[in-house]
């Protein structure tokens, strides 16, 4: 197309390009098209002008052959036509483009388009090109003063590419690359920001000091902390980004002060750790689809999915989108991919501050130059971006437009420009060449030797390094403050807008539901386990434990003495399985809670969505196992009860576990502690030991379960369904009414009444005795009679009574020894005739059962099919010796408890003997199945609470914060 207005130097008329180079110019450029970059192409175009300009030989024949290599290397017009103005102009007058930056002595007035640099003293302008498809940046002078550019003197007649991390050295200052960038950038529409943290200091729990005074001004481009180990790198970037709160000092974003206003706060902020804070068990794609879901609440799924491939495209991401991600140790994508994803996960949704913790740490150098270019262009865009890192190389190093450095102990000791780092610490210890920067031959800058001069060894008379350093940290602290200060920045107090809206509550956890589902789906070996692992232990338990005695008859149900055994450990199966499928959920996701905390997402969203999940799982796990287990053991009728107890005890077992896996930091401890939960749930469940054999100082032998087993889930579990498979059975629901009445006139006629009368004996003995032994002995015994004789008084109103209100130690008789004996025979004779007539109907409700079933035969295989004796001796408790228990003035039944209704109150009767066959609320009867159920489900959501508020994490951080604190002090002290 030709350069408008060349004229021809050589004399002669134009020539036009022959055909002969035309093609050889073609082929030469399609040759070398494809292996050099876009970058490469505008230095090579920059070059062929510079050298046309070298002899000011600028003929239609060369313009063609350039504006063919322009045409062949992708390059635009326009921006041909600007680098030929930039290499020709001479002076200010020329210039009338925003793409050509003029450094001078004094303001030009006239065309606003210029953009300018004042540094008094020049004689000449400096002349900056920007080509902004490839972001390159070129300089040009032509005067007479000194000037440097990266520490090397100035050649008036060459065109310098001007990289990441330049400096110009002029006359009377130094012009940075930043400068450069922030004057083009100036005009483009982009929020202002003002960052600032003032004064900061930081102390650990123990007492230690990580930070001193840290002052930081900036307001767009890429800042690099470094420091040696120890030094407080990651601690000041957690500091800054309001993750960790200063012990003195602010930090502020445009006036917000990101410690006090939280919420507004973390929206604006985004932070990459050094970890990857992925979902390894989706794919590239759906890990950043989810994400991008949970920040924008406006744009539907199209517009979601349109702006999840974009940021793919620009990341590099999008050949690897269906490649599932994977763990370090099992690597599905690259280190560099895993870190360009990490980094997608913040930017999608437009932070207006970056925090980047180690971004190159693990990777190869290609991989850690791609990822620092993608920062790098990030800061060009005005963000803000914040990044630690530990080795850089010279390439990356240069990268930075200001060094944050930090000494052991969190001392600050340098503050500017990356490249007079390194002069400002070998003016600072005295060395030669302390005006160099950088390598004069390649340009590259070692930053190792930043280290070497910082960390620099004294030497001793024999020439070996001490130990003792030449500077201490606080030497070079004191050094820094004297020499830097924090440069003035506009104050900015609008507050950035938000760039993302998070959902409400509801469809975060549809969102949350549904990542975790996929997750769980594509993880092979989660799913196996979790869907075989019920069925395996039914069957395996239920194989073991078919006991089938020595007779012709097979298995029988009612002779398997292994029916309590199996109850119990079904109920440990099911608090086992809720626990192990849960107890790392949340210690799982906790890379990913915390990068997602910025988002300010709902936790009872997050937390409501595991629940879901796992109480599914649960339901499905518990109902596989106990059909299997019921059917194999010939437990008929019964699916429904065992479903409700042992899915009830797996979902609080579910959220016992997301308690641990939300407060403990090792995957080890957590697994550790399942089988401390565990035991106590197998020794205080009630089937392991007799609560009336349990040490009294935990509450046993009074009847009742101790206080500690009421505690435990097993306990109310077991109860439900050792109760249950007894009274609701098919055979025995038919006589449980029959059976409690003749059970409770048994027990009064063989057991109480026999104990009253022994009672009342010891009482006649004590009358003649005056010792103080003896009395408090006689007025235990009289109260205790006073309490019996007034409860069976109120069971009978129609006998006639004994006048007990007149018992008292001090008037207490032979005659009314005689009187309570006469009314204990009445209740014997009285005992004696209800148990008769209770035992004839029972008889004749097993006549009617034999002729309906069709003989004695059908009848002994119905209870056969039905019954366990070895279950129904456990919750009559037929093997205990103490079939009455003296509690102080009350006697207590020990004896077949299923039968024993507990009294009725009008509250929640929670305190009552094992095995009780209901129980109350609000004086209301209430099944013990439904009844434990209901206390199980509210034990449950006590832990729900519990986890919703982090109190078991608050409470281990509280004691560990305290032995710290105590560990710190005794330090000092011995010190």
């Amino acid at each position: 197309s030709g350069i408008t207005g060349v004229d021809a130097k050589d004399g002669g008329a134009a020539r036009l390009t022959s055909v002969k180079d035309s093609v050889r110019t073609l082929a030469i450029c399609r040759k070398i098209n494809k292996t050099l970059t876009q970058k490469q192409k505008a230095v090579v175009l920059i070059r062929l002008f510079e050298m046309l300009m070298s002899e000011n030989l600028f003929t239609e024949q060369r313009m063609g052959i350039i504006n063919t290599v322009a045409t062949v290397f992708n390059i635009y017009p326009e921006e041909v036509e600007l680098i030929y103005k930039f290499i020709t102009c001479k002076s200010v007058e020329e210039i009338n483009t925003g793409e050509i930056l003029i450094i001078t002595a004094d303001e030009i007035a006239g065309d606003e388009k210029r953009r300018q640099i004042i540094s008094p003293g020049l004689d000449d302008p400096i002349f900056i090109l920007r080509i902004k498809s490839t972001d390159l940046y070129f300089v040009k002078y032509s005067g007479s003063n000194e000037i440097s550019i990266n520490g090397l003197l100035f050649n008036t007649k060459k065109i310098y590419l001007f990289p990441q991390g330049s400096t110009l050295r002029i006359t009377r200052g130094t012009i940075y690359y930043n400068d450069i960038v922030s004057s083009f950038l100036s005009s483009e529409k982009t929020d202002k920001l003002s960052f600032k943290a003032e004064n900061l200091s930081y102390v650990f729990p123990n007492g230690k000091i990580g930070l001193h005074k840290i002052n930081i001004a900036e307001e767009f481009g890429l800042i690099g902390i470094m420091g040696a180990s120890g030094s407080g790198k990651t601690t000041l970037l957690n500091v800054l980004s309001g993750i960790e709160v200063p012990s003195e000092g602010t930090v502020t974003l445009n006036g917000l002060n990101i410690h006090k206003d939280v919420e507004s706060a973390k929206s604006l902020i985004g932070y990459i750790a050094q970890d990857d804070f992925l979902m390894e068990d989706l794919t590239v794609y759906e890990n950043l689809f989810y994400n991008a879901r949970l920040c924008f609440k406006d744009l539907n799924l199209e517009q979601i999915k349109e702006k999840v491939e974009k940021t793919l495209l620009d990341l590099g991401l999008f050949e690897s989108r269906d490649i599932k991600v994977g763990t370090p140790l099992n690597k599905k994508i690259s280190g560099g991919q895993r870190k360009r994803l990490n980094i997608a996960l913040e930017l999608i949704r437009e932070p207006s501050i970056l925090f980047v913790d180690e971004p190159t740490s693990g990777l190869s150098s290609r991989d850690s130059e791609n990822v620092m270019d993608l920062l790098k262009e990030l800061s060009l865009q005005r963000k803000l971006i914040f990044v630690v890192i530990h080795q850089p190389s010279s390439e990356i190093y240069k990268m930075f437009d200001r060094l944050y450095i930090l000494d052991t102990g969190g001392f600050p000791i340098y503050y500017g420009n990356p490249i007079e780092a390194v002069m400002y610490f070998k003016k600072a210890t005295h060395q030669i060449n302390s005006d160099i920067g950088e390598c004069h031959a390649c340009g590259n800058v070692n930053p190792e030797l930043l280290f070497n001069i910082i960390e620099s060894k004294e030497v001793d008379d024999f020439g070996r390094f001490t130990r003792q350093r030449i500077k201490n940290p606080s030497e070079w602290n004191d050094l820094y403050t004297q020499n830097f200060k924090t440069h003035e920045i506009e104050e900015v107090k609008t507050i950035p807008p938000r760039s993302f809206q998070i959902p409400d509550k509801l469809r975060q956890l549809g969102i949350f539901v549904k990542r975790d589902v996929l997750s769980k789906i594509s993880n092979f070996q989660y799913m196996l386990i979790s869907l075989l692992e019920a069925p395996l232990m039914a069957i395996f338990l239920t194989a073991i434990i078919k006991y089938i005695p020595d007779n012709k008859a097979g298995y029988i149900f009612r002779q398997n003495e292994n029916l309590p055994p199996y109850i119990f450990m079904s109920i440990v199966i099911a608090l086992f399985i809720g626990l192990s499928v849960s107890a790392e959920e949340i210690f799982r996701d906790r890379k990913i809670l915390k990068r997602e905390q910025f988002l300010n997402l709902s936790r009872f969203s997050y937390l409501q969505s595991k629940v879901i999940i796992l109480f599914t799982l649960s339901a499905f796990q518990m109902l596989v196992y106990v059909l299997l287990g019921n059917t194999i053991l010939g437990i008929k009728g019964m699916t429904f009860e065992y479903w409700m107890v042992l899915f009830a005890a797996a979902c609080f077992a579910n959220v016992l576990g997301l308690n641990i896996s939300s407060s403990f930091n090792s995957a080890v401890t957590i697994y550790i502690l399942i089988p401390l939960l565990i035991i106590p749930q197998m020794a205080l469940g009630g089937a392991m030991f007799n609560f009336d054999k349990i040490n009294q100082a935990f509450g046993g032998g009074k009847g009742n379960a101790p206080v500690i087993a009421d505690v435990m889930a097993s306990r109310w579990a077991y109860e439900a369904l050792a109760v249950t498979q007894f009274k609701n059975n098919n055979y025995e629901k038919e006589f449980f009414e029959l059976d409690q009445i003749e059970s409770h006139a048994n027990y009064r006629q063989v057991f109480y009444l026999p104990e009253l009368n022994k009672i009342l004996n010891e009482t006649e003995s004590l009358l003649t005795t005056d010792d103080p032994e003896s009395r408090v002995a006689l007025s235990s015994n009289i109260k205790l009679l006073k309490n019996e004789l007034s409860s069976e008084m109120s069971l009978f109103p129609q006998m006639p009574g004994i006048e007990i209100e007149k018992f008292d130690i001090n008037n207490f008789n032979h005659n009314d020894i005689e009187e309570c004996r006469r009314f204990v025979k009445v209740l014997e004779d009285r005992y004696i005739s209800i148990f008769n007539t209770v035992n004839t109907k029972k008889d004749q409700l097993i006549s009617l059962a034999e002729k309906k079933l069709g003989g004695k035969d059908k009848y002994q295989s119905y209870y056969d099919r039905y019954y366990n004796e070895f279950l129904s001796e456990i919750v009559r408790k037929v093997s205990e010796k103490n079939k009455i228990i003296r509690d102080y003035d009350h006697l207590i039944q020990n004896y077949e408890p299923v039968f024993q209704n507990p009294v009725r109150d009008g509250t929640f009767t929670f305190r009552v003997h094992f095995f009780a066959p209901e129980k109350y609320i609000l004086g209301q009867p209430v099944d013990t199945l439904w009844f434990n159920i209901i206390v199980i489900w509210l034990m449950t959501v006590l832990f729900y609470i519990l986890l919703y508020f982090d109190v078991l994490r608050r409470i281990i951080d509280s004691i560990g914060r305290y032995f710290t604190n105590a560990a710190g002090k005794n330090d000092k002290n011995q010190l």
